[in-house]
């Protein structure tokens, strides 16, 4: 038997998923890492962690211990960002409330995409900022949209 990636189905005891528990952090890479610092250590109150340079690449971890980590790898003459190609769509926070949340991106000066107006989901409700690179950034009322 082969899955749908072409793999042949092992006929033993079904191996058992890694048990990973939440997620981390989320490593991005941006053309501008003084601009990108700024950005997130605004939009999201963390704090510079860790920084430095390895072969010639600038790095940063911004972050809060138990609360979430972003790290980035500074690529100047990376290819703009393509949101018709292969990449992360958008990266989603929860918050506890999504209309304090929408009024305080508003005072930092960042627009709130999709006519400066939250999306209704069927059971949550999301702001949607870009980052300097284009990357999309939601802030949502309800993990994982209360699926449950």
């Amino acid at each position: 038997m082969t899955d749908t990636f072409g793999r042949t189905t092992p006929k033993t005891a079904a191996a058992k998923p890694v048990n990973a528990r939440c997620i981390d952090h989320v490593n991005l890479s941006v053309r501008d890492l003084d601009k990108s610092i700024d950005f997130y250590s605004r939009l999201l109150g963390i704090d510079i962690k860790e920084r430095g340079e390895g072969n010639g690449v600038r790095w940063c971890i911004l972050g809060e211990r138990d609360r979430f980590y972003v790290c980035f790898f500074e690529l100047p003459k990376g290819e703009p960002y393509k949101p018709n190609d292969i990449h992360i769509n958008h990266v989603g926070f929860v918050v506890d409330d999504i209309d304090e949340t929408i009024q305080r991106i508003r005072q930092l000066g960042f627009r709130v995409l999709f006519n400066d107006a939250p999306v209704e989901w069927p059971r949550s409700k999301s702001a949607y900022v870009n980052d300097p690179d284009g990357i999309m950034i939601e802030f949502t009322n309800r993990f994982g949209g209360d699926l449950g």
